[in-house]
């Protein structure tokens, strides 16, 4: 009987605890389904009114900006960044787009789709405005047109993040770069959407260090309207816009006054022709250097006056230039034109030309001598990259480095070419680590350089730039060290 009595009670006790389990998964069950996605549809809108861009543009193309075959937007459900992709509505500005997400009581959307947004509180952060934009023939690259919207149901209503410029080149181009003048001053970049929940209007903000110029590449026709989306700021320190020809010559066009850009407002900056008076012909070829063996690095303040700097893309050797920007080139001493070792091969230093041992030497380099006193440039004619390059190149003097390594949008050491990276005005400067010579010996090759500024130190010392992968400074060395050269030459911004 007692046996039987407890036997009794396990199967109670089995069938107690089979019941609860079977409650526990059809509760996980149901949990399973109130939180897994749906396949939901969005109808989606852009702004649009006579005062809008879109408006603007839409009066003589219209087809440039309604919604596109392709188009997708980011729909965030207040767990996740879910891609939405166009349904129907293609070619017009009304459209319906489809994919799965949470059911939520509000919604946060962003246009175009970017992977790597994310959803914070009423704001989106990790969206990036392309520094880079794809010419669109009287239109606009749409992966820059970023839109945003909220909403507690399933419609829709994108404001424009962003305002555009509008350019009318009048001869063929290969690229279109708009600069700021001011180097803390972004235009594009990784950013932060914000939303004004009491206008419903977005917002961009940037992180540090994003970039102050946006480039638009591609097949830029004559005579043909073209968009650059902007964020909604001021430059307050005046702007640049440059436009390089299928020959490589860039024109350029400099405002000094500041400049304000507008959410969803276009700005006329007009037509430009290469004869016009305010479009400078910046680069071309210039003494033994090409137009496609420069870079217009923007505009730099050197001693209180606007400067753009044009570098050379390779290090100086004794008859030009370098054959590619990774070359070491030649190895120089203090204003000397012509190296002064007796060879170089890999690692095998000679040393000093008999001539040179002593360091001081008359005739041969004039600017290698005690009349160079502190602070003091150099002469253009005892100046070696304008002996050996001719027009208007020399060695960067110490302001010039200064202004450089100081106000580039960035730079950074380059692990896998070993050397350094300097970027500003859409364009990169690399600096190969070609290292130094001293006496018989050969140093920091691949590790670190040394480049000559053409500004005395002292009687016995001159300024040079010099780096490795964890310094980066403007400091002095002995005149008679084998240093490299990188010309520059300096184009004055009215």
């Amino acid at each position: 009987m007692k046996m039987n009595k407890y036997i009794q009670s396990m199967m109670a006790f089995a069938a107690i605890v089979s019941f609860a389990s079977c409650s526990s998964e059809d509760n996980n069950t149901t949990i399973e389904n109130e939180s897994a996605t749906k396949v939901m549809t969005f109808t989606a809108t852009q702004e649009g009114d006579e005062q809008s861009t879109r408006a603007a543009i839409s009066s003589t193309e219209s087809k440039v900006i309604n919604w596109q075959e392709g188009d997708q937007i980011s729909i965030f459900d207040g767990k996740k960044n879910n891609p939405f992709t166009l349904k129907n509505g293609k070619g017009t500005p009304n459209a319906t787009f489809t994919g799965e997400a949470l059911e939520s009581g509000s919604y946060t959307a962003v246009y175009p789709y970017q992977s790597t947004a994310s959803l914070s509180g009423t704001n989106v952060t990790n969206v990036t405005l392309p520094a880079t934009q794809t010419a669109t023939a009287n239109s606009f690259d749409k992966k820059a047109a970023l839109m945003m919207a909220k909403s507690d149901n399933t419609t829709l209503d994108f404001k424009n993040a962003v305002g555009y410029v509008k350019v009318t080149p009048k001869f063929a181009c290969s690229k279109i770069v708009l600069q700021a003048a001011n180097p803390t001053e972004y235009l594009a970049g990784k950013c932060t959407l914000l939303y004004d929940t009491n206008s419903n209007i977005p917002s961009i903000t940037f992180t540090p260090e994003q970039s102050t110029s946006i480039t638009l590449s591609g097949n830029i026709t004559a005579n043909t309207v073209y968009y650059i989306a902007v964020p909604a700021v001021t430059l307050s320190a005046g702007w640049s816009i440059s436009f390089t020809d299928y020959t490589g010559d860039v024109y350029t066009r400099t405002g000094s006054k500041s400049i304000t850009f507008k959410r969803n407002t276009i700005i006329n900056l007009g037509e430009f022709s290469r004869t016009d008076n305010n479009l400078k012909l910046t680069l071309t070829q210039n003494g033994k250097v090409s137009a496609d063996k420069q870079v217009d690095m923007g505009v730099f303040n050197i001693g209180g006056t606007n400067y753009r700097l044009i570098f050379a893309k390779s290090n100086l050797t004794k008859d030009g230039l370098a054959a590619s920007e990774s070359d070491y080139g030649d190895y120089f001493a203090w204003g000397a034109t012509e190296p002064w070792y007796t060879s170089y091969s890999g690692e095998n230093f000679q040393g000093w030309k008999p001539e040179h041992s002593s360091g001081y030497a008359s005739g041969t380099a004039p600017a290698f001598s005690p009349e160079y006193t502190s602070e003091k440039d150099f002469e253009m004619s005892d100046d070696p990259a304008r002996k050996i390059l001719g027009c208007d190149w020399q060695i960067p003097t110490k302001a010039i480095w200064y202004a450089f390594v100081n106000n580039s949008s960035s730079k950074s050491w380059d692990s896998d070419r070993k050397g350094y990276t300097f970027t500003n005005n859409s364009q990169t400067l690399f600096l190969p680590a070609a290292g130094y010579v001293r006496a018989k010996y050969f140093n920091e090759r691949g590790s670190g350089a040394r480049y000559w500024s053409g500004t005395a130190y002292s009687i016995y010392n001159a300024y040079r730039l010099s780096f490795s992968s964890k310094k980066l400074k403007v400091g002095d060395i002995d005149r008679p060290y084998g240093c490299s050269v990188r010309p520059v030459r300096l184009v004055a911004v009215d």
